[in-house]
Parts: C-alpha cells; sequence; structure tokens
C-alpha cells in the first residue's frame, strides 16, 4: 500500500464543493412530458403493470441523454429507439387516451433532443476546465458509468493540452488513493450516495448535473457529528460548500433501483420458461463494474487476474474464494465449453470422443429418471435405499448438466442406475480422467492467456473497471475482464446456459 498517498489524502489544506448546473430546454420538456406519464401512471392507472413498462424504457431514455457526452443525435442506439416505438404503439392500441394526450407530446419532444447535434454537458465541461486551466493542473473526471473511448476522445480535445485528465468509474476512483486538484463529478451527490459526501479527494469538488435535478449537499451539524461514544467527526473542517443548485420545476424523475427490478425480471422470466427443474444450476449473482451481474455456479471455480502477482497473474480459484474488488476473467460465451473444447483438443485427444460418450449416457440415464419421477422422488430414494448421502435435490441439479463431471459418490450413483459391475468401473474411472483432463485444461487456457495479456492495461482497467480483449491462440475468442463490486451470496437456480454472462442492468 501507498501511505505517501494516503498521508496526501489528509493532507490537503482545505476543499471548496461547488454545485452546477448544466441547462437543457430541450431536456426540461421531454423531463416534463414523462414526468406527467409518470404521475398520470399512478394516480389514474394504479400502477398499472404495462404502463410502468414504458415508463421504465421512458426513463432508461432520458437518463442516457443525462449522462452521456456525446452529440445528442448519437446517444441513443436503433435498438432502444425500436423498444421505445415499440411501447408506444402498444399504448395507442390500448390506452388512446393516455397516447393522444400524454405520448405524442413526449414523442414529439423526443424528436427535438434527437436532433440536437451538440451536448450541453459536454460544452460546460469544456468550458468550465478551460477557465480555471493551470499549467499541469490534474482533473479527475467521475462518472457511474465508464466513458466509450468516443466520449474520453470528445473531451480530451476540448481540454487545453496543459492539463492532466483522468476517467475513473465511481468505484475505481473510490479505490483510487490520488488527490487532484481538480475532481468532479458528473451526478450529484445523491446519485453517487454517501462515499462522495464524506472523502473529498481535490482542492475543488465539483458536482456537475443538468437542472432538472437538485444539486446540494447538506453537511451536517456539530451536535449531529457527535456519536454516542463521545466522538466528534472532523470530516467537514476545512471544507467550504457553494450555493446550492435547486432544481427547475417539480420534476421528481430519480433513477431507481434497476438494478434489484432487473434481476427480479431476468429470475422471473426464466421460471416461467418450460426449463426441466433437473438442468437448473445453483447459483449466485456478482455484480460488475458499469452496472452489470452475472450467475456465478457456486461450485465453479473462477478465473481472475491478479497485476499484483509476478509470474501467475491469471489463475482459477474456488468461486468461495472470489472477493469484491478482484477482477474476473469471462469469455464472451460459456467458459465451461471452452474449458471442455481445450480438454478434449489438447489433452484427451484421440480418446475424447468415447469419453464424452461415457459422460453423456450415464447423465442421460439419470435424466430420464429425474423426468419420470420427479427430482425430490428420486433425491429420497437414492438416499434412502441406495444411501447416496450427497444426493439432495440441488446435487441432482448439479448432476445432470455438464459442468458436474465425477461427483464424490458417482460408484454409488451408477450402481442405482443399474449399471453392471465393469462398466460401472470404466465410466467411474473414465470420468476421472475426464476430470483431471478439465483441471488442467484450466491451466492451459490461464497459461495462454498470460501470454497474451500485458499488465499495462491496469490503467484502464483502474478508469473503466473494464477490458476486453481478443485471443489469437483461441481463435479470436472473445474475453472480458471486469471487476467484481459486490457479491449477493442468496441461492439462485439458473439455466446453465444464463451462467458466467454478463448483464446489463439496461
Amino acid at each position: 500500500m501507498n501511505f505517501s498517498k494516503i498521508l496526501d489524502l489528509y493532507d490537503l489544506d482545505a476543499c471548496s464543493v461547488l454545485f452546477k448546473h448544466v441547462e437543457s430546454k430541450e431536456l426540461l420538456v421531454l423531463a416534463n412530458g414523462i414526468e406527467r406519464f409518470r404521475i398520470e401512471t399512478q394516480t389514474k392507472y394504479d400502477n398499472d403493470e404495462h404502463l410502468l413498462e414504458v415508463l421504465g424504457v421512458l426513463k432508461k431514455v432520458f437518463f442516457k441523454f443525462t449522462s452521456s457526452f456525446l452529440p445528442f443525435n448519437k446517444v441513443i442506439d436503433r435498438d432502444l429507439e425500436n423498444e421505445m416505438l415499440k411501447k408506444f404503439f402498444q399504448l395507442k392500441r390500448s390506452y388512446p387516451e393516455i397516447f393522444e394526450h400524454i405520448i405524442t407530446p413526449i414523442a414529439k419532444s423526443y424528436r427535438k433532443v434527437v436532433e440536437e447535434t451538440n451536448n450541453y454537458l459536454h460544452e460546460y465541461l469544456s468550458v468550465y476546465i478551460n477557465s480555471n486551466a493551470e499549467v499541469g493542473m490534474r482533473v479527475a473526471l467521475v462518472t457511474k458509468r465508464s466513458l466509450s473511448g468516443e466520449e474520453i476522445m470528445l473531451i480530451n480535445t476540448e481540454v487545453k493540452s496543459s492539463i492532466k485528465t483522468y476517467f475513473f468509474t465511481e468505484n475505481s476512483f473510490r479505490k483510487s488513493l490520488d488527490t487532484f486538484d481538480y475532481v468532479i463529478y458528473i451526478g450529484n451527490p445523491k446519485y453517487f450516495g454517501e462515499y462522495v459526501t464524506n472523502t473529498f479527494k481535490g482542492k475543488t469538488v465539483t458536482f456537475t448535473s443538468y437542472d432538472i435535478f437538485s444539486n446540494l449537499m447538506t453537511p451536517n451539524k456539530v451536535f449531529d457529528e457527535i456519536n454516542p461514544n463521545g466522538a466528534y467527526s472532523t470530516i467537514f473542517k476545512n471544507i467550504t460548500f457553494g450555493e446550492p443548485s435547486i432544481k427547475k420545476g417539480n420534476i421528481n424523475l430519480e433513477r431507481s433501483d434497476s438494478t434489484n427490478a432487473t434481476v427480479n425480471k431476468f429470475i422471473e422470466e426464466q421460471q416461467n420458461e418450460d426449463s426441466n427443474s433437473s438442468d437448473l444450476v445453483e447459483a449466485n449473482i456478482v455484480y460488475l463494474e458499469n452496472e452489470r451481474f452475472l450467475f456465478a455456479p457456486r461450485d465453479s471455480k473462477i478465473r481472475v487476474f491478479n497485476p499484483d502477482e509476478k509470474t501467475n497473474f491469471i489463475k482459477q480459484i474456488n468461486f468461495k474464494d472470489v472477493e469484491v474488488d478482484d477482477y474476473i476473467v469471462i469469455r464472451n460465451d460459456r467458459d465451461t465449453k471452452l474449458i471442455a473444447e481445450v480438454a478434449d483438443q489438447d489433452v484427451l485427444k484421440s480418446r475424447a470422443k468415447y469419453f464424452r460418450t461415457l459422460q453423456s449416457e450415464w447423465k442421460d440415464k439419470l435424466r430420464f429418471n429425474v423426468k419420470k419421477k420427479g427430482i425430490k422422488r428420486v433425491s429420497d430414494i437414492l438416499t434412502n435405499r441406495y444411501q447416496i448421502n450427497t444426493a439432495s435435490s440441488q446435487s441432482l441439479r448439479s448432476w445432470c448438466n455438464e459442468e458436474s463431471i465425477c461427483p464424490t459418490e458417482l460408484p454409488k450413483l451408477l450402481k442405482a442406475l443399474k449399471y453392471e459391475k465393469n462398466r460401472l468401473e470404466e465410466i467411474y474411472e473414465t470420468m476421472k480422467k475426464i476430470q483431471q483432463a478439465h483441471r488442467k485444461a484450466g491451466r492451459i487456457i490461464s497459461e495462454k492467456l498470460m501470454n497474451e495479456i500485458s499488465k499495462d492495461i491496469m490503467r484502464e482497467l483502474q478508469e473503466k473497471g473494464l477490458y476486453t480483449f481478443k485471443s489469437k491462440e483461441f481463435n479470436g475468442a472473445s474475453f472480458n475482464i471486469e471487476r467484481i463490486v459486490s457479491i449477493d451470496h442468496s441461492r439462485y437456480l439458473i439455466a446453465p446456459y444464463n451462467l458466467m454472462k454478463p448483464i446489463n442492468i439496461d
């Protein structure tokens, strides 16, 4: 740990906290229209589910405008615009009155926004930084999500070359021990949360938002800072606060906690599918940088990137050993599929086809029994009649999918599946060899990736929390390195094809 940087953090003589508003008449009109729709949905339609879906899409579109540095006519991609138009047409058929009096004005105001070839936030920021510019000045620009290369280029092009600009996501800035002349948050304090209200890493800290949102911070009063133990907080010592910026109008559009809503909707949709419950896998939710998440199998191994290691900076570890702020390496396709491919091609070779046939054979028998009798009934039979202590419903689900190769009590399971002794022993020995091949394949993949990844990617990882690369070793397969923000250890039953697949909260 760099203790000198920690001392720098507490050595700032004083800090000025400012609250700046950016004006956009076009966005204000759009916000008013969406707010009117929100109120109508709540008061007259009792939060109708279909109307809430439309509101969710409209808010998604609106908040993309408020957080982007791109020209407004480039912010919304075709897929999102088509999704919004589809919702509009549905409303026209089902809610003609709402469509005529509320949606039509929203559509017109949206059209005016996307006709704009400028971006007010980008313009304001460039003027603000340049007007305070000094040679060698260090500026940290902090955003909730990572900026695209195009957005970074736009900012760097407009900002004076004598200024050193650093880009951070909220989480990467939290980890950084650096201090700056200016720290500029894109959003108000409420958007970023408690951390930004008690840790100041710049001589001047500026919160910048559109005037649709209130932009302010209320320091605690002295007596509020004295906790029951008698300790006094000095967080706001030598901190001066500028005038608060109050939002225009009475608009109450807030970024709702869309994360939980998205996860719950995803799980609900999966449960409604006709998936065989025996195929489902127990998984935990891993939340990633840039408002993304994935489901990780509880009993799996996860590949992690550790730049502090001199040699084995990519390695596989058990999921239970993965921690927040670890960088995980994810193939943009199922990772288990890659391991199986490498195991077959580089380890098992000519034996692979026959070995996989034996693997499929006993799994198909097990799946047939589960489908015929039900997973609970099969679990009871295996536990009581065949004394297989590990034959819980959760274990049966695991044994039925491809991730499980050689369960601990596989010989007992094969006997229960009516295999004769010689065939039983052959399958058991073969599964042990496949398992060993998978372990070796995991090491091979890690070694090959280490040869392709440079530790020089750390600055981009620290700024964005995400790095994507294509592997020559694996025929152009795409991999992501992503930072873990938090882990939900609740158990979820997830279809195998949805595992280790990053999903955008959007």
